[in-house]
């Protein structure tokens, strides 16, 4: 199957540090090129990824000078990828949000979009309205709430490499959050929790400047210690040992579908998640097996003294049957043909397209 792949412009591939959408697009491409499909990744020109490279802009935005117009930038590569190069391709799986709807409204190729972000802003309502056609996937159930009358296909949790992360059977000493730093993004709620069941904190976090932060609770908590340490961004190679040293992964609702990455390596490592309703984090645990859903931070409290005696064991197991990027590849190649096949049925490609993703399957 030829696939073209259209990334965020924001990060070039693979990207550096904790952007999970980058990441989990990444992980997808690498497994579907393993199985032997025709990948093309159209993105930032400095990426480095086993498929070929098409680079729509020379560098990443986040590179690029204040006064650089990332919008302009933005549309002429969604333009060129579309009214250029689309039509050798099979799929168009956009990763680009709103950005690459309107091209992708009037594309002759089938196209998917990805939508990372939350979506109850209430301004996306009339905008989806306008798209209403345009085929959609979210990363969790809890982020297409709003939205739930837009053409949702499916819903495909991220899903990362099984030889990325070490399993961890031997539970640590400290909660982990990993997230924003601003107030909004629930870190507020994992501090007060880590202070009533006095158990030490450690945060990570890719946000560079604290002072421009709206914080809900003292600043002096992250500058002073008093048991929560802000350890800042981390490697790949660092988060493993940064969550397989962890009592527990802690989720506070922020944006439903941002985390879903980070729960997924803890289930990698046998941590166990601690979640509060309101994001993905809920449809992704096994209550009192794979962690613990709770409905207010009083029941976090209570339930802690239960998390060292969960089966790490079965956190894994969580990971490999459901959140492997191989997982995830078999959900987006079911969906591309799928797509296919509603576009040619009697295609012969889309059976040479069905045998290779169940060979892959296998």
């Amino acid at each position: 199957m030829k696939i073209a792949q259209i990334a965020p412009f924001l990060e070039h591939m693979p990207p550096r540090g904790t952007p999970d959408s980058e990441r989990a697009l990444s992980y997808l491409i690498e497994e579907l090129v393993r199985r032997g499909h025709d990948v093309t990744l159209f993105g930032s020109g400095d990426s480095h990824l086993s498929a070929q490279l098409d680079g729509l802009c020379t560098t990443e935005f986040c590179h690029t000078p204040a006064t650089w117009c990332r919008t302009a930038e933005t549309l002429l590569a969604v333009d060129q990828m579309f009214s250029t190069y689309a039509k050798d391709f099979d799929i168009v799986h956009s990763h680009l949000g709103i950005d690459g709807f309107s091209m992708a409204r009037h594309s002759a190729i089938p196209t998917l979009t990805t939508l990372y972000d939350r979506l109850d802003a209430p301004e996306y309502v009339p905008l989806f309205k306008q798209f209403r056609d345009l085929r959609l996937v979210s990363v969790s159930d809890a982020q297409r709430k709003p939205l739930s009358w837009a053409s949702w296909q499916q819903t495909v949790h991220p899903g990362v490499p099984s030889r990325l992360f070490r399993f961890n059977p031997r539970p640590g000493t400290y909660l982990a959050f990993i997230g924003s730093l601003a107030s909004n993004h629930g870190l507020g709620q994992a501090i007060e929790l880590a202070k009533r069941t006095r158990l030490p904190l450690r945060v990570v976090s890719c946000q560079d400047g604290r002072d421009e932060i709206p914080f809900s609770f003292p600043m002096e908590l992250l500058l002073d210690g008093h048991g929560i340490e802000w350890v800042g961004d981390l490697r790949e190679e660092e988060r493993n040992d940064f969550l397989g040293g962890a009592m527990g992964l802690i989720c506070t609702p922020g944006n439903p579908g941002a985390s879903a990455l980070t729960v997924a390596e803890a289930f990698a490592c046998g941590t166990p998640v601690l979640a509060l309703q309101g994001g993905s984090e809920p449809e992704m645990i096994y209550d009192h097996v794979t962690g613990f859903v709770c409905s207010n931070l009083d029941e976090l409290v209570d339930v802690m003294p239960l998390v060292k005696d969960l089966d790490r064991r079965e956190c894994r197991r969580a990971f490999e049957k459901r959140f492997t990027a191989k997982r995830m590849a078999d959900r987006y190649l079911q969906l591309y043909t799928r797509l296919l096949a509603v576009r040619s049925p009697w295609s012969s490609r889309v059976s040479d397209c069905m045998a290779l993703s169940a060979a892959g399957c296998r």
